[in-house]
């Protein structure tokens, strides 16, 4: 089994202060997409704290933090790939990438409706495979 990760690859630290929405950041050991920040000014006696909305991308569960501005946070490697379904079984399927020539077997979305030869859009976070729909 491949591990479609190259070993330069490795995630980054954001200052809580800098994250937007859309971005990607680990929370909870999970990869959320941020719906919403937003900060406090600071007071009297502290930093500004920013207090962040996200949404895990794999499990779908809404995450709340809130941290102080100058914190640091990891934004996981996010590569966005195509690859085309050589083989499906029910929801399982292998899928060539397009770039590598590499197979690896995934799970579909029970909503996704395709066939043999057809592409795919997926992206790899942390060696999880998330198949994000058709080409």
């Amino acid at each position: 089994m491949s591990t479609w990760r190259c070993s330069t690859d490795m995630p980054k630290q954001i200052e809580a202060s800098s994250v937007r929405s859309g971005s990607m950041v680990m929370i909870e050991g999970e990869p959320c997409e941020v719906r919403s920040m937003s900060k406090s000014s600071p007071g009297k006696h502290g930093s500004a704290k920013c207090k962040i909305k996200a949404r895990g991308i794999f499990d779908g569960k809404d995450r709340h933090i809130t941290k102080p501005g100058d914190s640091t946070m990891i934004s996981p490697d996010v590569d966005k790939k195509e690859g085309q379904i050589v083989s499906k079984d029910s929801n399982i399927a292998q899928v060539m990438d397009m770039d590598t020539y590499e197979t690896e077997e995934m799970e579909l979305p029970e909503d996704l409706d395709v066939g043999e030869g057809e592409n795919i859009k997926f992206w790899v976070v942390d060696d999880r495979v998330l198949v994000k729909g058709k080409k």
